[in-house]
């Protein structure tokens, strides 16, 4: 009598294809959830200054994506979470063999080109971009968000690559270096449903704070053997460092309409903030640096008593 039942080949080939659909699904849906905070909010376009026609807020179009350059920080923040959130779930579910990392890859690439391609057909066709005498700043206008906004789907992409790794190391480098990013979330995510002037307090001190939580929990998590991890310490502290001055500096650069598109003053204006607002990280950094270093004392201290108790248990050992 035959038997109906697969050969092992063909439940291999099986089980490939329905972790390349799992794969592909978890990366669709972790860029999905990237994007929360901005459809939650509606989804309608920001107002542009080069739109080409006079349109009341309430009827610009729907995009998948913030496109303007008074929403570029938050255009970063809704893709790299995408990545953050492919990574770390396929760092937990690599371990069963239910999916595979480039299939995860390949569903958050397919959604966030979706999204850009969908945002940026939109943006076009306000601003004119293909039609005869077309304004010059509209195109360099959409040319420059373009191109940031396809660095930003390359970046989630690096994140994704270092997050889902099975090594320490390049894990907790990945999630150190999304600590602010991810914290810009939640935040956008709070004021999508919360009052933000209501909240105004709270949010502020979340977005202080939290990054600095973040970081020194995955510092302690990461330890510092062998000590080649040490460099994670400091990527992930310089980061906290610099990052929310960053944002902060390119923002108001990219949000001042009164320089109607000189890049070199922009540049200028960049430059002189960044510097400004450093010193408001140093006390997160601190924290972040004691707090690691605080749990790393801990779980130090409670294998080395792990250790003496099985010793003195085994006497013999």
């Amino acid at each position: 009598m035959s038997s109906s039942r697969p050969g092992p080949t063909a439940m291999r080939e099986e089980r490939r294809a329905e972790s390349l659909v799992m794969g592909g699904a978890l990366g669709f849906a972790s860029g999905v959830i990237g994007l929360l905070p901005w459809l939650l909010k509606g989804g309608r376009l920001p107002l542009q200054n080069l739109w080409q026609t006079e349109t009341r807020p309430d009827a610009m179009p729907y995009a998948l994506l913030p496109v303007s350059q008074y929403s570029a920080t938050t255009l970063l923040v809704l893709l790299l979470v995408g990545g953050v959130v492919a990574g770390g779930a396929t760092r937990l579910l690599r371990r069963t063999g239910r999916v595979e990392a480039w299939s995860v890859s390949v569903g958050l690439l397919l959604l966030q080109v979706a999204a850009l391609l969908q945002a940026f057909i939109v943006v076009a066709d306000g601003l004119g971009i293909g039609r005869p005498g077309v304004d010059s700043r509209s195109l360099l206008y959409f040319t420059g968000m373009l191109g940031g906004t396809i660095v930003s789907v390359m970046l989630a992409q690096a994140l994704f690559w270092l997050i889902s790794r099975r090594s320490v190391g390049p894990a907790a480098l990945g999630l150190v270096l999304a600590a602010v990013p991810v914290t810009s979330w939640i935040v956008g995510a709070i004021t999508a449903v919360v009052d933000p002037y209501a909240a105004a307090l709270v949010i502020g001190s979340v977005f202080r704070w939290l990054p600095a939580v973040i970081v020194g929990a995955v510092l302690g998590w990461c330890g510092v053997v062998p000590l080649r991890r040490l460099g994670v310490w400091v990527a992930g502290l310089a980061a906290l460092w610099v990052t929310p001055a960053l944002f902060t500096a390119v923002s108001n650069a990219l949000g001042m309409r009164v320089l109607d598109g000189d890049l070199r003053e922009m540049a200028q204006i960049a430059v002189k903030i960044f510097p400004a607002v450093l010193d408001i990280g140093v006390g997160p950094v601190i924290l972040a640096a004691l707090l690691g270093a605080a749990i790393v004392v801990v779980r130090w201290a409670v294998a080395r008593g792990g250790r003496r108790s099985e010793a003195l248990a085994d006497p013999d050992a």
